[in-house]
């Protein structure tokens, strides 16, 4: 199956290329929590995961064609 993926801000680090958005062949299967080790993004950086635009966690399934954006979250005052 195909996913896009965009990662924003440092973890575009993590990236295939260092490419911010980027197309990614995953086994029929994957979660949220195999795409982040595939990606090698470490499990102590926080972030916020979406799904289709709906909040995901680790155990999130992913089906053909979805869209995962993955960014920091923001701080402020």
């Amino acid at each position: 199956m195909m996913v896009e993926v965009q990662l924003w801000s440092h973890l575009a680090e993590y990236a295939p290329e260092k490419q911010k958005a980027f197309n990614l062949k995953l086994d029929p299967g994957t979660n949220i929590g195999m795409l982040l080790s595939i990606l090698k993004i470490p499990s102590e950086i926080p972030r916020i995961i979406l799904v289709n635009g709906h909040q995901a966690k680790d155990e999130t399934s992913l089906t053909d064609g979805d869209e995962v954006v993955i960014f920091p979250p923001a701080a402020g005052g």
